[in-house]
């Protein structure tokens, strides 16, 4: 098995463990040595079984080479961040994804990427790094969901969608067929988009529409 750490060791981090839990009673795949956090309060405790190894120092004392390592952070900027530090020691970027998801071969896949389970994801989709799609998800034909973005549960997107980088689309939003959500967006859960969007801003409602602008 190979060895695996985790970046955060928050809510999603704790989810993200189970994931890897549910992987290897599958197949047998995934050594978890514990999480990298940099909340001092966090270190050395235990969590759920798993422990908080440290912060990124840690990683100055192990083979980066040898390792697989894998960012759960919901939100795109911190998740952007840690990445790039994490980066700086040269490991390998896991990809995760629940035995349950439906993923169809003539597809495009980053590294980095968390694919919780009973997601569905169509043909000749491309997803980029980084990205974070968790349960219940449903990614229609032709999409493409480019690097450090997020999508929480029972997110749709339709055929033909455009996630553009770093955006964040909030549990159960509903994207209709061939339109685009600019760089570094927000979606609220439970918006439905039936019209571009433009980059950087906050998009809500039925339909939706930007309130906020960053």
């Amino acid at each position: 098995m190979k060895d695996i750490v985790i970046i955060g060791a928050g809510n999603f981090g704790r989810e993200v463990a189970q994931l890897i839990e549910e992987i290897n009673e599958d197949k047998k795949t995934w050594n978890l040595l514990g999480y990298i956090d940099e909340t001092i309060e966090k270190q050395k405790t235990v969590i759920n079984n798993n422990v908080v190894l440290g912060d990124f120092s840690w990683f100055e004392k192990t083979s980066p080479d040898k390792l697989w390592t894998v960012c759960a952070i919901g939100n795109p900027k911190d998740k952007y961040n840690l990445i790039n530090k994490a980066s700086a020691y040269n490991m390998n970027f896991a990809n995760l994804i629940h035995p349950s998801v439906k993923l169809n071969k003539f597809i495009e896949l980053g590294s980095g990427c968390i694919i919780c389970c009973n997601s569905f994801i169509s043909v000749n989709t491309k997803i980029g790094n980084h990205v974070s799609i968790n349960p219940g998800c449903g990614i229609g034909h032709d999409t493409v969901i480019e690097d450090y973005s997020s999508l929480y549960w029972n997110v749709t997107l339709s055929g033909n969608v455009c996630i553009h980088e770093g955006c964040e689309i909030g549990s159960k939003a509903a994207i209709i067929e061939k339109r685009t959500v600019g760089k570094w967006c927000t979606i609220g859960a439970g918006a439905v988009v039936i019209k571009d969007i433009p980059d950087s801003c906050t998009a809500v409602g039925v339909p939706a529409k930007p309130i906020k602008f960053f």
